[in-house]
């Protein structure tokens, strides 16, 4: 059945924020938008069935690549660490981590709170940037890409400061509005037509859900060391294994222990 576009791209317009909060959970609402267009509803069933399974294959290799067996310069690191007495933020702060960080990540600290200051780093962003072209649609401009690889950090501090936000339509919505949606539409939005709408549509619905692919990802890792190795163990393997993930999460947090804290979360409800 034929509609009438432009009543479409009003109503779309009406409920932008429900719209765009929906997405994030799987796109109910969009495939509603996209039957409304010839050929919209497969090329957005499509996507969705891409985007899944390219955050599933990502998930996997996440921690498959932190689940590798040290390497011999990894383990040796490891030993010399774990014969310092001081706390892990001072420990991180020795020469022998700071070098290996900059074997790592390519740029030089002064300490530990330097680095923690800088994430995520700029190289850590490039990388980001990167790895979210390859889940984009071709549509993506770079300017969108830019808007949503920023969301992507800010979504994943704000999992961390609101963890239940992943769960609740309302502060998902709020928060997609202000640090996404609203960016990506622009100020005026008075001319976004249907196929506009669907492609900002499928654009905003990555990065909230690559932010939680990946903090989950590294959480899970990140437990099994705790739990395997114990908390100062456990905690030197995770910032060896992933060095710029451990920082962008202990930024997140007033120490170490609130971080540790935060990755046993999940054993306390098993």
């Amino acid at each position: 059945m034929e509609r009438d576009n432009r009543s479409i791209a009003t109503r779309y317009r009406g409920l932008k924020k429900n719209f765009f909060s929906c997405i994030f959970l799987l796109l109910p609402i969009l495939s509603v938008f996209s039957g409304c267009a010839l050929g919209s509803g497969a090329r957005t069933v499509m996507f969705i069935k891409n985007m899944t399974s390219q955050l599933e294959e990502r998930k996997q290799f996440l921690i498959e690549s932190a689940e590798m067996p040290f390497t011999e310069n990894q383990e040796k690191l490891l030993n010399q660490l774990l014969q310092e007495e001081e706390s892990l933020d001072m420990v991180l702060s020795s020469q022998l981590y700071l070098v290996y960080i900059a074997e790592q990540v390519g740029v030089a600290y002064m300490d530990y709170s330097s680095y923690l200051a800088a994430a995520p780093t700029a190289e850590h962003r490039l990388k980001t940037l990167s790895e979210v072209k390859e889940i984009y649609p071709v549509e993506a401009t770079d300017e969108q890409i830019r808007i949503c690889t920023d969301f992507y950090f800010k979504f994943r501090k704000q999992i961390v400061d609101e963890p239940d936000i992943t769960t609740d339509t309302k502060k998902m919505e709020a928060f997609m509005e202000e640090h996404l949606v609203g960016l990506l539409i622009g100020v005026d939005s008075s001319e976004t037509s249907l196929s506009e709408a669907l492609q900002i549509a499928q654009v905003a619905a990555v990065p909230g859900a690559m932010a939680i692919t990946d903090t989950d990802a590294f959480r899970s890792i990140w437990l099994k060391y705790l739990k395997t190795y114990g908390p100062r163990e456990g905690l030197l393997r995770c910032a060896i294994s992933t060095p710029d993930e451990f920082a962008l999460m202990r930024s997140f947090f007033q120490d170490t222990a609130a971080l540790e804290k935060w990755i046993m979360t999940p054993a306390k409800k098993e």
